[in-house]
């Protein structure tokens, strides 16, 4: 089963002004903007929806929406998991959140996917092409089984230089890698370019700060690490995906 039509991926941050600002000088093309239920802001990366929370939580999740959010949840129970919470409105579940064994959070809303945007594929932001969203997991081969059930499935896996693998449903790609060197708390936007050294100093030039530069041997720096307004890591490689 598919987990919804339309995925994002929310990020509860401290201040949505500041989280705006981060987000506007790396390029993300705003989308929508409200004040209720509390401060939050829709962006877009030219392949990934992109929600900001200032909802009192701190947080890097997914978020689904679906028509028929009450038999995913019937589904997804059947399957053995529990939920954290479960809202109702007009006598229906609207909203529903559960986690897997990582901690990453997982919310489904009852929405129709075409009232929804649709990004264009084109990668729009600084960082370059998305390539997936990084999870560090404790156990790979649990982690993928978890995720397989729920229509995701490997593109590519290895052993090597630990075990771990990028999946996808068709929204949204996820990369597990069973290790603790991250260097960064929660799961990790991940980004690619084959022009990454200019992008990082387009980057550097808006202002933002990284909070890791990995320079060649000759001092060009090809990878870099860039933390947003909530902590959450922003990964930017050189590389093709």
């Amino acid at each position: 089963m598919k987990l919804g039509d339309v995925v994002q991926i929310s990020i509860g941050v401290p201040d949505l002004t500041d989280a705006v600002a981060f987000y506007e000088a790396l390029g993300f093309s705003q989308i929508a903007t409200n004040q209720e239920p509390w401060p939050w802001a829709q962006f877009s990366d030219g392949r990934n929806l992109l929600l900001l929370n200032q909802d009192g939580n701190i947080y890097t999740g997914l978020t689904y929406f679906s028509a028929n959010v009450a038999e995913k949840v019937a589904q997804i129970e059947a399957a053995g998991v529990s939920f954290m919470n479960k809202q109702q409105q007009n006598g229906r579940i609207h909203t529903a959140t559960f986690g897997d064994q990582n901690g990453l959070l997982v919310g489904l809303i009852h929405h129709e996917a075409a009232e929804m945007p649709h990004p264009s594929g084109y990668p729009l932001c600084h960082c370059g092409k998305f390539g997936e969203l990084a999870v560090a997991v404790r156990d790979f081969g649990e982690t993928a089984a978890f995720w397989q059930q729920f229509g995701f499935a490997p593109s590519h896996t290895s052993n090597e230089p630990y075990p771990w693998g990028i999946f996808s449903d068709g929204r949204i790609v996820l990369g597990f890698h069973e290790t603790t060197d991250f260097g960064v708390n929660g799961p990790a936007l991940t980004y690619f370019a084959p022009d990454m050294p200019q992008r990082i100093e387009r980057v550097r030039k808006a202002g933002i700060l990284f909070a890791s530069e990995m320079p060649d041997e000759a001092g060009v720096v090809r990878n870099a690490t860039l933390n947003g307004p909530a902590g959450e890591a922003i990964f930017m490689f050189e590389g093709e995906v």
